[in-house]
Formats: C-alpha cells, structure tokens, sequence
C-alpha cells in the first residue's frame, strides 16, 4: 500500500508542477481553474447590482445602500447608483412590449 500512495502522490505532483507529461493540457488547467473563478466575481457582481437597484426601488435611504455596499462615501454610491438607473430603460421597454 506505502508504494500505491507514494505512485498517486507522483501523479498529482506531476500534474501540478507539469516535469512529467501532464494527465491534462494546459488550456484545459486553464478552464478548470479559471473559468470559475471569473464565474463566481460575474456572480458577486450581478448580486451586489441586483441588492442596489432592488433597494433603491423600495426607496431605502442612500446612507443605508452605501454602508450596505461597503463604500466609504455616499458620493460613491451615487455614482454606482446613476450607472445602474434602469428607470428609463424599463418604461421604454414597458411600452415596447405594449405595442406587440
């Protein structure tokens, strides 16, 4: 048993350190590394987006949304704020819809 365990160590250094032929490519490292990374900040982004505009909609306080987002002035979560208005975009929308 000493000898199979040292034999799966060696594989799994080898895959890590790549000084043998690797058991899998290195662009397909890449996407299981990678990929869900990117995927999980995609996903927090998207969150913290939704949390925002779903709490200006209920008109809370914009000092409860800036401490709620972690930002260190409510100036900052203006800004946020005016780059996620979508007011606009759903009425014109709204009547879109309306129309087919």
């Amino acid at each position: 048993t000493e000898m199979a365990q040292y034999s799966a160590l060696r594989c799994v250094s080898g895959i890590w350190q790549n000084n043998e032929k690797p058991l899998i490519s290195n662009v397909l490292r890449f996407i299981v590394t990678c990929l869900p990374t990117a995927a999980l900040w995609v996903l927090f982004h998207c969150s913290r987006h939704s949390w925002a505009s779903i709490a200006r909609s209920q008109n809370i306080p914009l000092s409860v949304i800036s401490e709620g987002m972690g930002h260190d002035s409510e100036s900052t979560t203006r800004i946020y704020l005016a780059s996620i208005d979508s007011a606009a975009v759903d009425r014109a929308n709204g009547l879109i819809l309306g129309k087919l």
